[in-house]
């Protein structure tokens, strides 16, 4: 078994013998990290979901601007799906509607909001296959897991992550055309369900505290701005009127 500390132990650079793909760096530093929290712990599953806990938390800033486009692409709905209707038979026009609704409302291109997530990517990444490769979780029993390393033999992870990742979709902003959004609503979740059924368990209970992460930071900035527009709209209409 390639155990990290062993190989490490032996100099050489021997360590290096574990792939751990492109971003092998940050993964090095998270595999300490989560070396580190199994120590104070003592439960790899619990590891884990303090390391997840830990990156979402750092990466929030990135996030926080895609969350406010969204929440800004959701009061525009009614709009867009006017847009989608008028022009469904031409798709240049649409386009440019979409365009002029988005400048009007000084929202940002979806594309641009996707951003952050794409600068998160390495580090996600270098965290599952640092996972994947977790030969220490090996017959290690975590809530009803018997064996982390292995896939869930309930399969209770893929069901409920496929069923968290659609209440993900719901909450994205609507784009594009709405044939591809409704694809891409039941897409994402059979996707991961399907992956899951053959993943590690120690793997699933990272997707699946991040994924519920998620919707948590979604849904905590979407009340907050809520409530800042209601106070600031409040606060106009508490404004005497003057009159020449």
């Amino acid at each position: 078994p390639k155990e990290r500390q062993l190989l490490a132990s032996l100099g050489h650079h021997t360590d290096e013998v574990l792939n751990l793909g492109y971003f092998a760096p940050i993964a090095r530093y998270l595999i300490l990290y989560l070396y580190w929290l199994k120590s104070v712990t003592g439960v790899w599953g619990v590891a884990i979901i303090l390391l997840t806990v830990t990156i979402r938390t750092a990466l929030f800033p990135l996030s926080l601007s895609q969350i406010k486009s969204s929440v800004a692409m959701r009061k525009l709905k009614p709009e867009m799906d006017a847009l989608n209707e008028k022009y469904k038979d031409d798709a240049a026009q649409r386009g440019l509607a979409i365009q002029e609704l988005w400048r009007k409302n000084k929202v940002t291109n979806p594309v641009l909001g996707c951003l952050p997530m794409l600068l998160q990517m390495p580090v996600w990444w270098a965290l599952y296959t640092s996972l994947q490769t977790a030969v220490e979780l090996y017959h290690e029993k975590f809530l009803w897991f018997a064996d982390l390393s292995a896939p869930d033999r309930f399969f209770i992870i893929p069901v409920v992550l496929g069923a968290s990742s659609f209440i993900q979709q719901k909450l994205m902003p609507p784009q594009g055309d709405p044939q591809q959004q409704k694809m891409m609503m039941y897409m994402m979740p059979a996707l991961f369900t399907f992956m899951m059924l053959f993943l590690p368990s120690g793997l699933g209970v990272y997707m699946l505290t991040n994924t519920w992460l998620g919707i948590g930071q979604q849904l905590l900035v979407e009340r907050y701005l809520k409530a800042k527009a209601g106070g600031t709209s409040g606060e106009k209409s508490k404004r005497p009127n003057c009159i020449a």
